[in-house]
């Protein structure tokens, strides 16, 4: 697969798996625009520093951002042991700012691909309540609305990946026949904040979950997912979720099956 000639913007681009896609998509030939808050230790291609927290530094970004790039890779992300109204800033409103502004500026034919996580696997179950948010005109009255919530602001991680799966959707819809939108859905990788979702999801279970697979998952394992996504062989994949989580999810969900019928 070649990539040359395609100019991409990648998300969280300091580290874990946003340095890996970046990293990924420069041997493939393409140009690469990376963002972050953080200053990367090498910079793949033009690096552009911003905070993806507010309106004021997502627009500040965009407007970084030339016409006719050819996609967008939404990466940069939160744990949830950060302030919860963090985690959905950036995450969810973040995501969805950022891809609002840059849609326009992607070609034909390009494609958006947002990170999104195998926890947020139940998400069609919120549908409704995650739909409202993610969708809310206001983020900042979005996220006031919640601060009675524990359901959101105790898994403000899982909600805001969930927000993710139904962006993803949304997004594909409205731009059907211009710009492919997918997800990709990893379970625990070994990037700086494995020790973050360990204190969020509860030691015990992260660290079986990497027992049970043999490994964590690396960077690259979810690099090389996020550019196939990109590839022509992807053509036909539009508003899908890809789970790359070394079958984690199909284990979980196939227990709690033989549990519950025994």
């Amino acid at each position: 697969m070649t990539l040359d000639g395609k100019t991409l913007v990648v998300t969280g681009v300091a580290s874990g798996i946003g340095a890996a896609t970046a990293a990924l998509l420069q041997r493939h030939g393409a140009t690469v625009i990376g963002v972050d808050r953080n200053v990367p230790a090498e910079s793949a291609g033009t690096f552009v520093q911003g905070d993806l927290s507010t309106p004021e530094g997502v627009a500040a970004v965009a407007d970084r951002v030339p016409e006719g790039i050819s996609g967008l890779l939404n990466i940069a992300g939160v744990p949830g042991t950060a302030p919860w109204q963090t985690v959905l800033a950036v995450n969810v409103f973040g995501v969805r700012e950022l891809t609002r502004l840059l849609l326009p500026k992607i070609a034909d034919g390009g494609a958006v691909v947002n990170l999104a996580s195998n926890v947020a696997s139940g998400w069609a179950a919120r549908q409704l309540e995650v739909s409202r948010f993610a969708q809310a005109a206001d983020a900042q009255e979005a996220i006031a609305a919640v601060a009675d919530d524990p359901e959101v602001t105790g898994n403000s991680y899982r909600f805001s990946k969930e927000c993710v799966r139904w962006l993803t959707q949304v997004q594909a819809s409205e731009n059907l026949g211009r710009v492919r939108v997918n997800s990709v859905s990893p379970g625990p990788v070994q990037t700086p904040i494995l020790e973050d979702f360990k204190k969020d999801h509860g030691r015990d279970k992260v660290e079986g979950a990497v027992a049970l697979l043999g490994r964590a998952g690396r960077p690259e394992d979810i690099a090389e997912a996020i550019v196939f996504l990109l590839s022509p062989q992807a053509a036909w994949l539009n508003g899908t979720d890809l789970c790359v989580d070394g079958g984690l999810l199909a284990h979980r969900t196939v227990t709690a099956m033989a549990t519950a019928a025994a």
